[in-house]
């Protein structure tokens, strides 16, 4: 599904769906327009509308742009360059406000106008009659996956925020709800969704790319392992795991070559291989929009472009030095996810000395950046996967076999075990923890993982010296939300904005 079909679903377009026609002649129906007697009448238009929710995952607020910066930088994964200013900066440094910050507020708006079009799919696909029963019921569990993640990046980013559905689609202004809340919509939309969506494998070449079970099912863990809620993460990962449709790609896979194999998650070329459980689906050729409301075709990333090698891309970020550090100067992770003094661009010796390391991970590695990257961008993959198994095994106290999960990610990057051997199953509860704590950072560098593990284990302010504990634990809500939605006040935001 390199190329999604695209239809712009605003949010007034999205309410006029639900508006039933009366005698007034204000509310006369346009034959010759989208509305709700013209649409949702077969099935390219289903398909045209949970495309719609897809496509937002491309926009400019999610990864097109924005949440890199967000994340990335907030975890103070990246090192900055004479390019890095203005919100950026902001987000190392842990100075933003409630507004301003094109990187908090976009996000927001887009993950919000991504759970409206869900929304719009979810009611009008299941009034559909002119439909086969097996792609409805796909239809709607793809779209109750996409509000299930719009819903988990409202919880973890901003801590929760206004819950709308189908069931209050007319309603202008919600109050803020509670992050239980919306963990509760979570679970109960990616657990309606999984029994419904095909299994990795099974869709057809031209939707490859669409939610799975084993999506839904990582993405349930994760919600899961957010609230420490251990057990009910194993069962999910264990399903995900049992499956059998996952694996690491490995180096045999490569002529014996971990870079290779670890380098193929993150190769521009090469996308929805076997470990990727979901990815942002991107392509070239159709243009980087800077508009941020998500219209429009707009199906590529600038990541690469933001993050790419000195003179040959804007070059905002470098992977930060204590990140490199925390390698073991032999791993072959530095190799494939980093520009360092061994790599090769363009065909001649990354000039090292000159630019010191800097991020390989989505780049293109033969020629320069530019602002049109079809690499897809990772949410979950089956590593990560791992690390979380491994990760509620050692809460469960069933340490030997949740380092056992940690050791597998470690022996795909060094099958030889003489640089990265394996780690202690007798290891204590807390000696695992340290394990996958810095397991996690090497491993998912960059994947926008690495501030929501801090905060979550409690050690953010430890790990990051401009954090605020108490304050940065969330980014706050958007002032331009309380100023618009009268059901917020200043009241309902986050503690210390």
């Amino acid at each position: 599904m390199k190329r999604l079909l695209l239809i712009v679903l605003s949010l007034g377009m999205t309410a006029l769906l639900y508006i039933s026609c009366t005698d007034s002649f204000l509310e006369t129906t346009n034959e010759n327009s989208v509305n709700s007697n013209t649409f949702y009448q077969t099935p390219e238009d289903a398909l045209a509308s949970v495309n719609s929710a897809y496509a937002m995952l491309q926009a400019h607020g999610l990864w097109g742009r924005s949440i890199f910066f967000l994340l990335d930088f907030a975890g103070k994964e990246v090192g900055t360059t004479a390019n890095t200013q203005g919100p950026p900066l902001e987000l190392l440094n842990h100075t933003y406000t409630s507004s301003g910050n094109t990187h908090i507020t976009t996000p927001w708006s887009n993950i919000y106008d991504m759970i409206s079009k869900a929304n719009s799919t979810i009611l009008n696909v299941s009034e559909m009659e002119n439909i086969d029963q097996g792609l409805q019921s796909r239809i709607i569990a793809e779209s109750q996956f996409l509000r299930g993640l719009g819903y988990f990046y409202i919880n973890a980013i901003y801590g929760g925020g206004p819950l709308r559905t189908e069931e209050n689609l007319e309603e202008i202004n919600l109050p803020r709800s509670s992050a239980e809340e919306i963990w509760t919509q979570v679970e109960n939309d990616l657990s309606a969704a999984f029994p419904n969506l095909p299994a990795k494998g099974e869709y057809s070449e031209a939707d490859i790319g669409r939610a799975t079970s084993g999506a839904a099912r990582a993405l349930l863990g994760k919600a899961h392992l957010y609230q420490e809620e251990w057990s009910d993460a194993e069962t999910q990962f264990q399903a995900v795991i049992g499956s059998g449709n996952y694996h690491l790609i490995q180096a045999d896979e490569f002529g014996s070559d971990p870079v290779a194999a670890m380098r193929s998650n993150h190769d521009p070329n090469v996308g929805n291989n076997d470990e990727a459980v979901f990815e942002v689906q991107f392509s070239a050729g159709t243009g980087f929009g800077w508009s941020t409301d998500g219209t429009g075709l707009n199906e590529t990333s600038i990541r690469p472009q933001e993050y790419g090698v000195n003179g040959f891309a804007f070059y905002n970020a470098t992977p930060a030095s204590d990140l490199i550090d925390a390698y073991n100067s032999d791993d072959p992770r530095l190799e494939a996810f980093y520009f360092g003094p061994n790599s090769t661009y363009q065909g001649e010796p990354y000039p090292f000395e000159q630019d010191g390391w800097a991020w390989k991970k989505y780049q293109k590695t033969d020629e320069a950046e530019q602002s049109e990257s079809n690499a897809n961008m990772d949410v979950i993959r089956y590593a990560d996967v791992l690390l979380m198994m491994a990760e509620a095994k050692i809460q469960q106290g069933q340490v030997a076999e949740g380092v056992e999960y940690i050791n597998q990610v470690r022996r795909r990057a060094d099958p030889s075990g003489t640089i990265l051997p394996d780690r202690a199953t007798s290891a204590s509860q807390q000696q695992a923890m340290e394990f996958l704590i810095e397991e996690r950072r090497l491993e998912l560098a960059g994947e926008q993982t690495r501030f929501f593990d801090l905060v979550r284990w409690g050690i953010a302010a430890e790990e990051l010296s401009t954090f605020q504990e108490g304050k940065h634990e969330v980014f706050p809500i958007p002032q331009d939300e309380i100023n618009a939605n009268t059901e917020i006040s200043q009241e309902d935001q986050n503690p210390g904005y």
